[in-house]
């Protein structure tokens, strides 16, 4: 019980964040939602055309005969439509990971005064972001690494029973179930650490794998509250999709657009919510402890030796 009312209260602390440096959050807010929402709508539209060539052309070598001028011509057109799919979708990954970088960074480090009691300018917070953003970088850099190896530990016990078990699909559903189950549930656990760890990132002079040990270490005996901070924003995610797919065929600009701006107002949340998890581990730490943990830089400066 005592888990549950201390999760609730830390529901609440992103709120208490907002009322005191709400200008601050609002327009951090604005200049991410506006450019994540931007960005997605554009990287949408841009992407569907080629989409739908690409299945046109698909469908058409499979009629055409090997060999045959028509034939090496549709090869050649479905090569550079892939190509160009593949291009596009990867700059929009690499643009909208940094746009969430600067956003995390930045929210953040608007936390961190909340907790320290310090005020900070605008020009002060892009300054502070300017000089921080390698730090969570490097962090995230090795976290995408650990989130691969992750999947591709669960690759194998997911194909295998697929191939084994092809031809008893009642068996295989259960199976593939229970395992999606396992696999959500530990993806979930461990990305407690993953997430605090960017956020040490940013209030400490730390990045990469010493990020890493620094979370782990601080969320000892509270890994609970980051479990089902992550569950909660699964859950949320997950109703938000359900409701957009049953939306979408009606307005689909409309709904794709309110799409994009509620889970860009989720992620700010869990930024929030994560620099609030980092503070009430931290004291607990203190508190119970009696350790000593380095206090955080109201504007956080990035080491001359650090690229």
């Amino acid at each position: 019980m005592n888990r549950i009312s201390g999760f609730l209260e830390l529901l609440k602390e992103p709120f208490k964040i907002l009322t005191t440096n709400g200008k601050l959050m609002a327009i951090t807010a604005f200049i991410y939602l506006t450019i994540y929402s931007l960005s997605c709508i554009l990287f949408t539209f841009s992407i569907k055309p080629l989409i739908v060539d690409l299945i046109l052309k698909l469908f058409a070598l499979s009629s055409a005969h090997p060999g045959t001028p028509e034939y090496t011509e549709l090869l050649v057109a479905i090569r550079k439509d892939t190509g160009a799919f593949l291009g596009i979708e990867a700059a929009c990954i690499v643009f909208l990971f940094l746009v969430n970088l600067f956003a995390e960074t930045a929210v953040v480090i608007i936390a961190s005064c909340y907790y320290n009691g310090n005020n900070l300018s605008l020009k002060e917070l892009f300054t502070t972001v300017l000089k921080t953003w390698t730090r969570p970088f490097v962090t995230l850099f090795y976290v995408r690494l650990l989130v691969l190896g992750y999947i591709s530990i669960f690759f194998w016990p997911f194909l295998i029973p697929s191939l084994i078990l092809f031809d008893h699909s009642k068996i295989l559903i259960t199976l593939l179930i229970v395992l999606a189950i396992i696999f959500i549930t530990f993806n979930l656990y461990l990305s407690v650490v993953w997430s605090l760890a960017v956020v040490v990132s940013v209030v400490e002079d730390t990045y990469g794998l010493s990020s890493l040990g620094k979370a782990r270490e601080v969320v000892k005996g509270n890994r609970v509250h980051g479990f089902l901070l992550n569950l909660l924003y699964m859950l949320v995610l997950t109703v938000i999709f359900v409701v957009v797919y049953k939306l979408s065929p009606m307005m689909p600009i409309v709904v794709g657009f309110i799409e994009f701006i509620l889970i860009g107002v989720l992620s700010m949340f869990q930024f929030l919510a994560y620099s609030a998890f980092y503070f009430e581990c931290k004291n607990d730490m203190v508190n119970s402890r009696g350790l000593e943990y380095s206090q955080i830089p109201t504007a956080p400066v990035v080491d001359e030796d650090f690229p």
